[in-house]
């Protein structure tokens, strides 16, 4: 398959019309499609700078423009051609191994939080990228990965019937180290005066 840059206007639309988006995706395909049957030179380039196929067009678009939220500017491609949206983790609160809120953050100080849970069966996470909520600052990032938690494990507690899935004992125990991590984040410190003698 030629890369796209080769191809001709009539078989660029028709890769384009080829292409089944997702909703999501829908926007960008639209502006790629509007920018080849309209001859745009400055917009066609703009898109196909981004990679050889509509696919990777697409999803590159995507990712460098949710990017621009975090304060990235460049376009840096992996060696397979991709923009990862993937933030580098500058804190993890660890509950367990299993239940960890992860916050990233951005080259501009932006900040993205998400966690890794379990509840016995159950279980998700994911890694702080480009396509979390950005926030801006480190208290409210942790805040934020504090509910996200509570939300879990509410969930979890309410359906603990379902033993496999949602272990009633060990919910129990999380929100217990949550209560404290809640405490020891966001709880005022009290400072302590004393006399030195």
């Amino acid at each position: 398959m030629k890369p796209i840059q080769e191809c001709t206007k009539q078989e660029k639309l028709e890769a384009i019309l080829e292409y089944n988006p997702c909703r999501i995706e829908r926007n960008a395909v639209l502006r790629y499609l509007l920018a080849v049957r309209r001859n745009d030179t400055e917009q066609i380039a703009y898109f196909e700078s981004f990679g050889n196929s509509v696919r990777q067009i697409i999803l590159n678009v995507r990712t460098y423009e949710r990017g621009l939220l975090f304060g990235y500017t460049s376009k840096q491609f992996d060696e397979y051609g991709w923009i990862r949206g993937m933030l580098p983790i500058v804190e993890r609160i660890e509950l367990d191994i299993l239940n960890t809120i992860h916050i990233g953050q951005s080259i501009d100080g932006t900040y993205a939080v998400t966690v890794d849970w379990s509840t016995g069966g159950a279980g998700g996470g994911s890694h702080p990228s480009v396509w979390d909520e950005p926030i801006s600052d480190y208290k409210t990032a942790v805040k934020q990965g504090i509910a996200k938690l509570e939300q879990h494990y509410s969930y979890a507690m309410e359906h603990h019937f379902d033993g496999c899935n949602y272990n009633a004992s060990k919910i129990r125990k999380l929100m217990a180290k949550l209560k404290e991590i809640k405490r020891q984040y966001l709880e005022p410190k009290q400072l302590t005066l004393f006399d030195v003698a």
